[in-house]
């Protein structure tokens, strides 16, 4: 297996080519959800949870068929955890047999 192509960055050190990044965001009362979006640009999504910033946007500002992808699954994703929110906040039960929903892309 071959590592992740890399560009040296302004300061000498190297920055992975295409999808990168981990955050992990805890949401409480603070938060807010937004989609930036511009006439000739690609959109950002935005979402704040108190002291923290996530913007999603596209790599290297160019907008491909693999963004619609992304952004279905995301939406699915989204809606499953909607759900899920839904269901335990209302007590609801489902099929709990595996534990695990996980949409995959």
């Amino acid at each position: 297996m071959t590592g992740t192509p890399a560009t040296p960055d302004a300061g000498g050190g190297r920055v992975p080519v295409g999808s990168h990044g981990h955050i992990g965001v805890h949401v409480g009362s603070g938060w807010s959800a937004r989609c930036f979006t511009y006439p000739h640009e690609r959109p950002i999504l935005a979402v704040d949870a108190d002291r923290t910033h996530l913007s999603l946007s596209t790599a290297d500002d160019v907008l491909t068929v693999d963004h619609l992808d992304f952004a279905r699954a995301l939406v699915r994703a989204a809606t499953d955890y909607l759900h899920e929110c839904e269901r335990l906040l209302t007590g609801r039960t489902g099929d709990d047999s595996t534990g695990d929903t996980a949409t995959a892309a």
